[in-house]
């Protein structure tokens, strides 16, 4: 029969807890006295001898990256927090802390005051002092350790975490390699991206050109100019917050920490997307219409490319062994699960081609057209949209119409030429084309983009059977990431994202996908009519 250790009082636990902050606190800000004091380069005459430079700089890179990797470490660890903390209470309340801590604040007071030895210039870089220097440092660490938990704890955590050490201080690394990327205007990426641009048009564009002083990137008449902006962190960024959400909220079901793959995986799979599309953003403006280029493909195409890297990259998670928890094989072809998958995601991806599509030939009346192309989706997986629907009552509607009055209340007035080009319609092409744009955006446009947020997204990010959730299940990291990407995707944000969690409340009240469906209808039906009434076009 196996005896469960004893567990100190919660008066005690918290004592322990207390203490053990304060003697990182401590550690912590005798770390940046040492750091802002030591300065290797006045230790000898200069130049400093090659490999008296080369030690002190590759020191200098893995005490920061330790750094950066400590806290890399410490969110990795949350997946299996309560198994440290119990480890931790477990051995702290019989541990005697107080001589480790006295040897760790003697340690710290030598490497102090041997800090004179490095600012007098040398002949000869003092070897056998820096040496020792770093022999007190490393027994200061030592000693803060035991000072915080026993060796009996220590073991058992590095039993538990050796491959993770490794994981952190690599992320460490890169952590602090891309610190000159923000010091230096982001220059240094701006000017990868510029090169990969360049390396992809010339593949088919003969006439492609770069200015690598100036950062353009062009072919014929036509070029843009590749800075911090075009570089693609905002995708980079935006990829790693939604897959950092992801891993947190699946962090019990996904394997440690080989999923922390998909951080790297993603950063590179978005940065190689940015610039194909910047690519065919240069091709569009030389060949097409380079206001077709700007304010139409630049925008969708950036999305698609956000939205098809995070969302593969959530299903290959789900579906590889490498990335699961739980590394059972599962037959691919027959889980239902699939199909249910791919009629939940296929008419956004076919809406974002369609819209694409429009962008790229610049023609309104192809553009009108291309909404067949969702429409054929959804008639395709009819059946298991169908089972996915319920009746429903008079609230969602409601609340759609609440949110397309205030959308439109709130909605600047902007310039729009749709005006003027259907003016130049044949009779009756006015309002054929009309008829196409409204039935796409108050029907097939709703439905598509619940089925993707609200239908399957929200779901998944409960659990990873996402078929397993209850349409209605409600959580916080689903509520608040569905209604924030929902509110990047429609350009003003806080007002897209307040609409978003408008649609999550319906799903919520009505427990099935149609309620934001029909909220969402209501809202974009509301809108169209408006736009009809008031000739508001910018609005469609």
């Amino acid at each position: 029969m196996t005896t469960l250790p004893t567990l100190a009082p919660a008066s005690g636990v918290w004592r322990d807890v207390v203490r053990a902050s304060a003697i990182l606190v401590l550690l912590l800000l005798q770390i940046a006295v040492l750091d802002r004091n030591y300065h290797f380069t006045l230790a000898v005459a200069a130049p400093a001898p090659p490999l008296w430079f080369a030690v002190n700089t590759g020191l200098k890179w893995f005490a920061y990256a330790a750094l950066f990797g400590a806290v890399a470490f410490s969110a990795l660890a949350l997946a299996n927090g309560r198994d440290y903390a119990a480890l931790w209470r477990r051995d702290a309340p019989e541990h005697a802390w107080g001589r480790w801590l006295a040897a760790e604040f003697a340690c710290f007071l030598l490497l102090l005051a041997a800090l004179p030895l490095f600012r007098a210039e040398a002949p000869a870089p003092p070897w056998i002092a820096f040496v020792l220097w770093l022999a007190a440092g490393a027994a200061m660490l030592a000693c803060a350790a035991l000072a915080m938990a026993p060796k009996s704890f220590w073991r058992a955590f590095a039993a538990q975490s050796a491959s993770a050490y490794w994981i952190a201080l690599g992320i460490g690394a890169l952590t602090f390699a891309a610190l000159p990327l923000s010091q230096n205007s982001w220059d240094t990426l701006s000017a990868a991206t510029l090169h990969l641009s360049y390396a992809i048009l010339q593949i088919y564009e003969p006439a492609a050109r770069v200015d690598s002083g100036d950062f353009l990137l062009g072919a014929g008449d036509f070029a843009v100019r590749v800075r911090a902006a075009c570089s693609g962190y905002e995708g980079i960024a935006m990829v790693v917050s939604m897959l950092g959400f992801y891993i947190y909220a699946f962090r019990r079901h996904l394997r440690f920490p080989h999923v922390l793959l998909l951080l790297p995986i993603g950063v590179a799979a978005i940065w190689i997307a940015n610039s194909v599309r910047l690519a065919l953003l240069v091709s569009i403006g030389a060949h097409i219409s380079p206001q077709i280029a700007i304010d139409g493909f630049h925008a969708q195409a950036g999305w698609v490319m956000f939205l098809a890297v995070t969302i593969s990259l959530m299903a290959l998670a789900h579906q590889m062994r490498f990335f699961r928890a739980d590394a059972s094989a599962r037959s691919a072809k027959a889980d239902p699960a699939l199909t249910l998958a791919a009629a939940l995601l296929a008419p956004f991806a076919a809406l974002m081609a369609a819209r694409i599509g429009g962008a790229i030939t610049g023609d309104l009346w192809i553009g009108a057209a291309l909404i067949v192309l969702p429409a054929g989706v959804l008639w395709l997986y009819r059946a298991p949209i169908l089972r996915e629907l319920q009746r429903i009552g008079w609230e969602p509607w409601l609340i759609g119409l609440l949110v397309g009055a205030l959308w439109i209340a709130t909605e600047p007035v902007g310039e729009s030429a749709l005006g003027a080009w259907l003016a130049q319609q044949a009779p009756g092409g006015d309002s054929a084309w009309l008829a196409l744009r409204i039935v796409g955006f108050a029907l097939i446009v709703p439905i598509a983009e619940e089925l993707l947020f609200r239908g399957y997204l929200h779901r998944a990010l409960i659990a990873r059977r996402f078929e397993t959730v209850a349409p209605g299940a409600f959580t916080w990291t689903a509520f608040l990431v569905t209604s924030l990407i929902f509110g990047a995707l429609h350009g003003r944000w806080l007002a897209g994202a307040l609409a978003g969690a408008a649609f999550a409340f319906t799903l919520y009240r009505s427990r099935t996908i149609s309620g934001p469906i029909a909220a969402h209808i209501a809202a974009n039906a509301l809108i169209a009519g408006f736009v009809l009434a008031s000739e508001r076009w910018e609005m469609l």
